[in-house]
């Protein structure tokens, strides 16, 4: 194909290659949305006329409308490595396209593991038939090039791409290995920030828990159906965490069991103070009852003082002399 020849066709292909773009990006964001994903980046681009001519000046090809995959992308940017690799598995296992994984360079560098640089998930992404797509008709010889990446992924590819792997010359050696350290660092704290993560999920998994079954037993004491405040209960359960034990819920049933009392007095305060409404107020009786001193010191918040003092004098102490 000649150079005016592939400049015409491309020209007249980029109604068909932005619609293509769009529908790849939309398609992305649905399956990341579906799997609860944030992504933090999502752009779609068709390759520059002038672009794509310099590139026939540095690589044959046959026919490069057909074999040149990048002349549409699209770039979708996830915070952490996880989530990256459940795009990968989703869209591997997505029947509706033909979707054939280009480049992995985790795999690269598996033969090479003392080697960092850069670091992504390439996919050729095109109709399995020719298809009509907001009135344009896409060709399934249409390539759209998705790259998956992370973000600090992404900002080291922004940094080096151009200025040291598509530079007119040959990069300092002190530079190319500032940016493989960079690389190693990049991979270092997406591991760092993973288990970080695990370790909070693990966390907030048990308070969470803990906080339904704290529900379950206010909701049988009390049958009060009104607002409950999760993110003021995870708190409390949060600052409290010292004093609650592993049987602690198990411990609360057993107190709240025998103390039928206490449901009365929260219900016939509801009205009166939003904090009667939470399921945490049925573990505030436990520990006052069992852990008077601590309770009071791990506190958080000194607004509900007042539903404190009426706790302690439930259970017969005195909150201002424990």
């Amino acid at each position: 194909m000649g150079l005016d020849d592939f400049e015409h066709r491309l020209s007249a292909a980029q109604p068909e290659l932005r619609q293509w773009g769009k529908y790849v990006s939309e398609l992305i964001e649905e399956i990341a949305s579906s799997r609860n994903i944030k992504l933090q980046m999502l752009s779609s681009r068709v390759k520059e006329v002038e672009s794509a001519v310099g590139k026939l000046s540095r690589k044959k090809y046959r026919d490069p409308m057909l074999e040149m995959t990048d002349l549409v992308g699209v770039r979708a940017v996830c915070l952490l490595s996880p989530d990256v690799e459940t795009l990968c598995l989703a869209l591997e296992s997505y029947a509706g396209l033909d979707i054939r994984k280009s480049r992995d360079t985790s795999k690269e560098y598996e033969g090479a593991p003392d080697k960092f640089g850069y670091q992504s998930h390439h996919y050729e992404i095109r109709a399995k038939v020719d298809t009509l797509i907001g009135g344009v008709k896409v060709s399934s010889n249409t390539c759209c090039e998705l790259q998956l990446r992370t973000l600090m992924q992404h900002a080291y590819a922004e940094v080096v791409h151009d200025s040291i792997y598509k530079s007119s010359w040959s990069a300092p050696t002190r530079a190319v290995r500032f940016v493989s350290s960079s690389a190693a660092l990049i991979e270092t704290a997406d591991h760092l920030f993973c288990e970080t993560m695990n370790i909070l999920d693990s966390e907030m998994q048990g308070r969470g828990q803990l906080l339904e079954q704290l529900t379950a037993i206010y909701d049988s004491q009390t049958h009060n159906s009104k607002f409950k405040d999760q993110k003021f209960n995870m708190m409390v359960l949060d600052e409290l965490t010292p004093i609650i034990e592993d049987d602690t819920a198990d411990e609360v049933a057993r107190f709240m069991s025998e103390r039928s009392y206490i449901g009365e007095r929260i219900v016939s305060r509801i009205d009166s103070d939003a904090f009667w409404s939470q399921p945490v107020s049925v573990l505030t009786y436990f520990l006052a009852h069992t852990q008077p001193s601590a309770l009071k010191e791990l506190w958080p918040f000194a607004e509900s003082e007042d539903a404190l003092e009426k706790i302690y004098s439930d259970l017969g102490r005195k909150y201002h002399c424990e």
